[in-house]
């Protein structure tokens, strides 16, 4: 009896902190990884035109129990010889929970144009604003940002350019200190300002954002509203992506095998005079999604599909920042999964 009561505290002053430290930690990197694995494999899906399917793990239970036994033996030719003996069993038991996202929490997350505040809360986490718009904007003003590439790969080379080098620009006044990006009200209606520093007011570069933006001057505050263009000039009129159209733009980076792209299994994009078009040219700062034939031993995420391995290199910190980006993103649009049906349930039985 001592014995096993002194097993029982043992074990309890051990067990539980230990589990603790080392469960958390280790569920904690696998739901991660997870996430991460199932984010690239619906990149590589979008680009080959399969379904995507979102499974998000909506709770992880575990179960800890112990099992003490005790005994004494000794020696039948010398009984004064007894020898006590104990044993603990520690057993876990998980339980993972899934909930497919589908139906209208789907339409929700995936389809919905994402709201130009959104893109704000983007901008103040800390994210380059040229990443922002070239990911979740498909037009300012009357500049497009490769608009059929929100979807499966179009046929044909996408117009882009313009709107790229009105990134750039931004993205230099952003990283020289001379840009910010807020919120304020036009006319009762809510809309993002832009504001470039007054000092910056005679720089070539505002003249030519002006110029590639087609409004009738330079000027140090730009209007960004999700709206037609009005009469009035300081407005820029501002489309956003949906979750999932931006998905597909990214998707443009997968570089399938030759192979795929001979048998009709990918789209082959062609310019006006028939030769390929690199979408390399667009999505090569934003995301490159490799394959291989066996799984990379130094990739940041891989993921077997199709007969390959499809990975996003370690050192390749574009498309890492771009691929965490979606990831918080997503995030940041899911509410509370719903108790839906169907739900997966798995018990995980101890080895």
């Amino acid at each position: 009896m001592v014995l096993s009561l002194s097993l029982a505290l043992t074990a309890c002053q051990t067990v539980g902190p230990q589990s603790m430290k080392y469960g958390r930690g280790q569920y904690n990197q696998t739901v991660q990884r997870t996430d991460a694995e199932q984010l690239l494999l619906n990149l590589v899906r979008l680009r080959y035109r399969d379904p995507p399917l979102f499974l998000e793990v909506t709770s992880i239970a575990t179960s800890l129990s112990l099992e003490l036994g005790a005994g004494v033996s000794g020696n039948a030719g010398n009984l004064n010889t007894v020898t006590p003996s104990g044993s603990v069993l520690y057993t876990e038991r998980p339980t993972i929970t899934y909930a497919p996202l589908h139906g209208s929490r789907f339409g929700q997350l995936f389809m919905t144009p994402l709201e130009p505040r959104v893109l704000l809360l983007l901008y103040h986490s800390g994210w380059a604003i040229d990443r922002i718009l070239k990911v979740f904007v498909q037009r300012i003003g009357s500049l497009p940002n490769a608009p059929r590439a929100s979807g499966p790969t179009p046929d044909n080379a996408p117009q882009y350019e313009d709107f790229f080098r009105a990134c750039e620009i931004l993205r230099q006044l952003w990283r020289d200190g001379h840009l910010e990006f807020g919120e304020t009200r036009h006319k009762d209606i809510p809309v993002l300002v832009l504001h470039i520093d007054p000092s910056r007011a005679e720089d070539p570069l505002v003249a030519e954002l002006a110029r590639v933006l087609g409004l009738p001057g330079p000027t140090t505050t730009l209007l960004f509203g999700a709206t037609l263009r009005s009469s009035d000039p300081s407005m820029v009129p501002l489309v956003t992506r949906s979750l999932l159209a931006a998905m597909y733009y990214a998707s443009q980076g997968v570089e399938p095998p030759e192979l795929d792209l001979r048998r009709g299994k990918v789209t082959r994009t062609q310019e006006v005079d028939g030769a390929d078009f690199d979408w390399a040219r667009i999505t090569g700062k934003i995301m490159r999604i490799h394959h291989a034939p066996r799984r990379p031993s130094d990739a940041f995420v891989a993921v077997s599909y199709r007969g390959h391995w499809w990975y996003i290199d370690d050192t390749d910190l574009d498309s890492k920042s771009t691929f965490s980006f979606l990831s918080q993103t997503v995030e940041l649009l899911s509410n509370d999964v719903r108790a839906a049906t169907p739900v997966m349930t798995l018990p995980i039985s101890a080895g």
